[in-house]
């Protein structure tokens, strides 16, 4: 009866990694109001988050807009102004985005990563696990 318990303990371990991994994503988005004062990360920051990812997104611009550098002016507009008007505009899309959208897109760009974090916490789990019995069999 021991064994099969000592058996055990590494698959409770890979349970608990992938059960605990997988609240610590859903908490990402959940809960989207404010309860016992725990609120989702993305709910609660969205607009520090819409802010950075508006100051990084000229990185995804292809290389065929650095052309437009070449234009001293469009209209009265200067190539600096143009980016800060896009940063602006990426910002603005995000915030104008409800909570079930901002899930859906992060989910939906990020679905094999997430994915991944959840099973890895059933490995290591699973190996922490291996450990213990280690140290109940020494």
């Amino acid at each position: 009866m021991i064994e099969i318990k000592i058996i055990l303990i590494p698959f409770i371990g890979a349970i608990i990694g992938l059960i605990t991994n997988w609240i610590a994503i859903k908490m990402l988005f959940r809960p989207r109001k404010r309860i016992f004062g725990i609120q989702g990360i993305l709910p609660k920051r969205k607009k520090q988050i819409a802010e950075r990812i508006g100051e990084v997104s000229p990185i995804i611009l292809p290389k065929s807009f650095d052309k437009i550098k070449e234009i001293r002016y469009i209209g009265n507009i200067t190539y600096s102004k143009l980016i800060d008007y896009f940063k602006k505009g990426v910002e603005n899309k995000i915030n104008s985005l409800n909570e079930d959208e901002v899930e859906k897109a992060v989910i939906q760009a990020t679905k094999k990563e997430l994915n991944f974090v959840i099973w890895a916490g059933g490995v290591i789990g699973f190996l922490m696990g291996c450990v213990q019995v280690l140290i109940i069999l020494i």
